[in-house]
C-alpha cells in the first residue's frame, strides 16, 4: 500500500490505524483494560496523534462502535438470499448477527454491558443502535412480504420491532453475564420463531363473521382442517 500523499490522506490513515488498534486492544483487554498508550503503540502513532483525533478513549471506542455496527448491518443485508423460503431468510439473518457477536466476545461484552455505563453520549448511541436494529427488522420483513404475498402476514409495527429488539438484547446480555457468548448461535431458532410468529400469526379477514363453534356444527381440528 502506498504512503499517504497529502495531509488529509495522512490523517485518514492515522485514524484508520487508531480504530484498528482500538479493535485489537478491545478484543484482547476489553474496554476498561484498554489504555490509550497501548492503542497508540498498536497503531504506531504518537500520543499527540491520538489526542489530535480523539479527546478520550471513549470517543475512540464510540467511533469504532459506529463503524462496526454499520458494517454488521451491511453484512446482514448482503447475506440474505430472498430466493430461499422466507423463514429460512429470517434464520439466516439471525445466524449472521449472533455469529458475529460470538466471534468477538470482548467487543460484544463492551457494547452489551460497558457502553450503557459510560457517558450520556454513549448511552444515546446505544439507544440509536437498538432503534436502527428495530428499523432493520421492519425493512427486512417488508421485503419478505413483497416477495411472498402468498403467505398470510402482517407488517412488523415499530412497537413489535422494538419488543423483539429488546428480547434479542436481553438474550445477548444474559449470555455476556453468564460468560456464554460462544453459545449465542444456539438461540437462532428461538429468535427466528419469535419473528415468524409475530409476522405470520394473522387472523383471517372473515374471522369476525365466521359462525361460532357449536353454532353451525363446524369445528376447527388441531391440524387446521375443518370437521363437522
Amino acid at each position: 500500500m502506498s504512503a499517504p500523499s497529502s495531509r488529509d490522506e495522512l490523517r485518514a490513515d492515522q485514524r484508520r490505524r487508531l480504530l484498528d488498534a482500538m479493535a485489537t486492544i478491545l478484543q484482547r483487554d476489553g474496554f476498561h483494560g484498554a489504555r490509550i498508550q497501548d492503542i497508540a503503540r498498536e497503531a504506531k502513532v504518537s500520543l499527540r496523534t491520538f489526542y489530535a483525533e480523539f479527546e478520550t478513549k471513549e470517543q475512540c471506542f464510540l467511533a469504532l462502535h459506529r463503524e462496526l455496527v454499520s458494517q454488521m448491518t451491511g453484512i446482514v443485508r448482503e447475506s440474505l438470499d430472498f430466493s430461499k423460503p422466507w423463514k429460512d431468510v429470517m434464520r439466516q439473518g439471525f445466524q449472521v448477527y449472533y455469529g458475529a457477536l460470538a466471534a468477538y466476545p470482548l467487543f460484544t461484552r463492551a457494547i452489551s454491558l460497558e457502553l450503557a455505563t459510560l457517558s450520556e453520549e454513549a448511552r444515546q448511541q446505544r439507544d440509536e443502535t437498538l432503534e436502527d436494529f428495530a428499523n432493520l427488522l421492519i425493512e427486512l420483513v417488508e421485503r419478505g412480504r413483497e416477495l411472498h404475498p402468498d403467505i398470510p402476514s402482517q407488517s412488523l409495527s415499530v412497537l413489535m420491532a422494538r419488543g423483539l429488539t429488546g428480547a434479542v438484547t436481553e438474550l445477548v446480555d444474559r449470555a455476556v453475564v453468564r460468560d456464554e457468548i460462544d453459545q449465542l448461535p444456539e438461540v437462532v431458532d428461538t429468535t427466528t420463531e419469535m419473528l415468524w410468529r409475530m409476522v405470520t400469526h394473522v387472523e383471517p379477514a372473515n374471522a369476525a363473521s365466521a359462525p361460532k363453534a357449536g353454532g353451525s356444527g363446524v369445528e376447527p381440528a388441531a391440524d387446521g382442517d375443518v370437521r363437522r
